[in-house]
């Protein structure tokens, strides 16, 4: 079983953990980010800001994530996986976060990575998510 656990603050603080809760937990079966951005502005409505974006590997092979903030009229990011099906991330509180198993993301973090979102009103749209 894998957990991810997303911690967020107001100013722009995120801490991602992303767990193979196979394995002990501080053993090679985990991968996470922690800090703040500098300069951090909070998005705007329809917006997507990524926190964590790309691949880490851990015991049972590599992981793609994105996560980060999302703007109060965001309800959904799909992330359209080019060997999966859709990866429908978490969309809660003003953040999302999503993650596949591979190494898919590797380059996203320099080369971005696009993401459809659903609004509130029903409505779609896309974002570019870089870091």
């Amino acid at each position: 079983m894998w957990t991810t656990v997303v911690l967020t603050g107001r100013d722009g603080f995120s801490a991602l953990c992303i767990t193979d809760d196979a394995v002990s937990l501080f053993g090679k079966g985990m991968i996470g980010s922690v800090g703040k951005s500098a300069g951090y502005v909070a998005p705007g409505p329809r917006e997507l800001t990524a926190t964590a974006l790309g691949t880490g590997t851990m015991t049972a092979g590599s992981i793609s994530m994105a996560a980060g903030t999302a703007g109060s009229d965001v309800a959904g990011v799909i992330y359209k996986s080019q060997t999966r099906k859709d990866v429908r991330a978490t969309v809660s509180q003003g953040h999302f976060a999503l993650w596949l198993p591979g190494d898919e993301l590797r380059n996203a973090s320099s080369d971005g990575v696009e993401v459809q979102v659903t609004y509130r009103d029903g409505s779609k749209g896309t974002s570019l998510l870089t870091l």
